[in-house]
């Protein structure tokens, strides 16, 4: 007897279960955080009763045929030398009414509650208390979050409160992109131009992973976004603390980060929709950085990026990729494709397409986003004066530009957005000025489309504001 030849199928078994075995065992693990088991809400609860449901029938199906199909092969399997046909028998009408009539049945059984199932999850419940309206758009690689109605914005991290049912709209800024909360809800394709509703509440405080489920790009396993569920009184401090100022920066590190901000990433990033006018504007801003790349993708050096007010408080780093820390972000800003490959800051940021960014704007850059957190809600907060604090009106003018106006425009004669400022007071007096900023659409320089402008942008400011903005744009 051959030993080797013996041992063979047994080894092939073995390799087979060190494979196969684990696999299945992860699979089940319910603590697993994309896991669609360990459910924590009604909308996910009834979905996975529907798999068990339905699962356990297929179970009986592949019973039944499997143990049909054992049976005849051993008890009709060839006996010795026996080489003569077996009987020939054509057709049995009973058995194949029987096995046409028997999947009719099955299919109904499943049928039956898994339409039930969709209809019931259509939209939330309108008896159930008010339902929270949340906003979210997919980008290549990242999510835009919107809470309407409360003038906040963020990025990547949604907040709900748990107990009260939430409606989420999505749509697309670009590819079929689909999102998916396992333990919330099922998944939901976003198609570029069509708007998509999806109902979900979470019964219980936590934080759940989210994923884009359809690829969409070559960051598309990286395009991931987290969902924390708490406390309604949390979850209103939380909505209160985005629409307060940012604290006082402290560090030198942080002071000179700012300014490194405003000269190189705030064309892309926003940090000040605390302010009310400003969040309201952010989806007409970040349109027009989308309009603005298509007409110039080879060479643009914008495109819609996600929303850093109070960036600070956040949990994670790269659309949900890695815990947001100092060493994290540093790292992050060093090398963005180290962390995510084919993120696109990389590929367009100014700062690393001439290779300018040095370990010192590095260093500053992470310490002013570390400090970008709200101001106590018991803080004192003076009023304004003179349309944005001390110094001459010029002064306070680069401060408004810098928080309100950099993102779109620079102070040259290079176009981002919208056009250079450069040398703006030989083109008009004060009240040309004055009108490009409150009817944007009534000066429309040639070769810029119209809208992309904020209609209402001018009433983001106030008089004070505005007259300084102009001193300072008069000086550029």
């Amino acid at each position: 007897m051959n030993l080797r030849r013996l041992l063979r199928p047994a080894r092939s078994r073995l390799l087979f279960l060190i494979l196969v075995v684990p696999a299945i065992l992860v699979a089940c693990n319910e603590g697993d955080p994309q896991s669609t088991f360990g459910t924590s809400g009604p909308i996910a609860d009834a979905q996975a009763d529907l798999f068990i449901f339905i699962f356990w029938i297929a179970v009986v199906v592949f019973v039944l045929v499997e143990g049909a199909l054992i049976y005849s092969i051993i008890r009709f399997r060839r006996r010795g030398s026996d080489d003569s046909l077996p009987v020939q028998v054509h057709g049995n009408t009973k058995l194949e009414v029987i096995w046409t009539i028997v999947p009719v049945f099955i299919l109904v059984a499943i049928a039956i509650p898994t339409i039930q199932v969709i209809y019931e999850q259509r939209e939330p419940p309108t008896d159930q208390g008010p339902v929270l309206e949340i906003k979210v758009r997919a980008h290549q690689w990242w999510w835009e979050i919107e809470y309407p109605g409360e003038d906040v914005v963020t990025a990547n991290e949604i907040r709900i409160p748990v107990g009260q049912w939430v409606n989420f709209t999505l749509n697309s800024d670009d590819v079929i992109h689909s999102f998916w909360v396992p333990k919330l809800a099922g998944k939901v394709d976003i198609i570029p131009g069509d708007v998509r509703q999806l109902a979900m509440r979470a019964d219980e405080v936590g934080v759940f992973f989210g994923q884009c489920a359809e690829f969409c790009g070559e960051a598309h396993a990286k395009m991931r976004f987290r969902v924390r569920a708490e406390e309604p009184e949390q979850f209103q401090d939380w909505l209160d603390s985005m629409r307060r100022p940012p604290v006082e920066l402290v560090s030198a590190d942080a002071i000179a980060g700012q300014t490194l901000f405003a000269q190189n990433c705030s064309s892309c990033h926003s940090t000040n929709t605390w302010q009310g006018p400003n969040a309201r504007n952010e989806r007409t801003r970040l349109a027009g950085l989308r309009l603005a790349f298509l007409d110039n993708f080879k060479d643009t050096v914008v495109i819609p990026a996600p929303n850093l007010t109070h960036f600070a408080t956040r949990d994670t780093l790269g659309a949900g990729l890695i815990e947001l820390n100092e060493t994290n972000l540093t790292r992050w800003i060093t090398d963005p494709d180290d962390v995510k490959e084919g993120n696109r800051m990389k590929d367009l940021a100014t700062p690393y397409r001439n290779n300018s960014l040095t370990s010192d704007d590095v260093r500053q850059l992470t310490a002013y986003l570390l400090e970008l957190k709200p101001v106590a809600a018991d803080a004192v907060i003076e009023p304004d004066s003179g349309g944005g604090g001390g110094g001459s009106a010029t002064e306070r003018g680069a401060a408004t530009f810098a928080a309100n106006c950099s993102g779109c425009h620079s102070t040259g004669d290079n176009r981002v957005v919208g056009p250079g400022l450069a040398g703006l007071s030989s083109r008009g007096d004060d009240a040309y000025i004055r009108e490009s900023i409150v009817e944007p659409n009534a000066v429309v320089v040639d070769g810029f489309p119209a809208s992309v402008m904020p209609p209402g942008f001018g009433a983001t400011l106030s008089a004070d504001e505005l007259n300084d903005l102009i001193a300072y744009l008069k000086s550029l």
